[in-house]
């Protein structure tokens, strides 16, 4: 789309790395203020020996049914589902693993996986299918406030995606069907906590 490479332009490129100079309000800003968060992608043998989950317990949160993050997953997916193309694309182009040319991509049919390490120097697994959608699974040494603060930004990229496309008449996307995924883990997950303390949801087998 035309209107797409007008909204970012060569000034995207010219502010890499100068978050200061944005503020939050319009959606390229909240766009750039995520990909500032993100330092490099890094190798997976690189990863610190520990779990790694879209949610795991620690000491300030070890209930996922009242974890701060289970609501924010829940409304991440809410907006992805319609424009998971868009969003996956510029992950990817923000961890440098696709041309900056292209605006959409497709899912992939199986599991994929990349490691990066954010500008805080915490290191997260972003995992991308059809099945499961976009997904970030956090070291489990990773501070609450950080987790937090970290899905804040992402929702806030996703909805400024979500705007640019409808500012834009952009074509929605299809639905998958990964937020009835999540919020069947949601459900089931839940259940199984009134039994038993979970040690972890959509974690990272190595």
């Amino acid at each position: 789309m035309n209107l797409f490479n007008e909204a970012f332009g060569e000034s995207s490129e010219e502010t890499r790395g100068e978050p200061d100079h944005f503020s939050s309000e319009s959606p390229v800003d909240r766009i750039l203020m995520f990909q500032h968060s993100i330092q490099k992608p890094i190798e997976w043998a690189t990863l610190n020996d520990v779990e790694f989950a879209m949610w795991l317990p620690c000491e300030e949160d070890n209930l996922f049914a009242s974890s701060p993050i289970t609501d924010k997953w829940t409304v991440a997916y809410s907006i992805i589902k319609f424009h998971w193309s868009y969003i996956t694309a510029g992950v990817l182009k923000t961890l440098n693993l696709m041309d900056d040319k292209i605006f959409r991509i497709g899912l992939p049919d199986d599991f994929h996986a990349y490691s990066f390490l954010t500008t805080e120097n915490e290191q997260i697994v972003l995992s991308l299918s059809k099945e499961k959608g976009i997904r970030f699974h956090f070291a489990e040494t990773t501070p609450l406030q950080y987790r937090v603060s970290f899905m804040d930004n992402f929702v806030s990229y996703c909805n400024a995606w979500k705007e640019l496309v409808e500012q834009n008449d952009g074509e929605k996307d299809d639905d998958l069907g990964f937020e009835g995924w999540w919020l069947s883990t949601l459900e089931t997950s839940k259940a199984v906590e009134e039994n038993e303390p979970l040690i972890g949801v959509g974690k990272i087998i190595r």
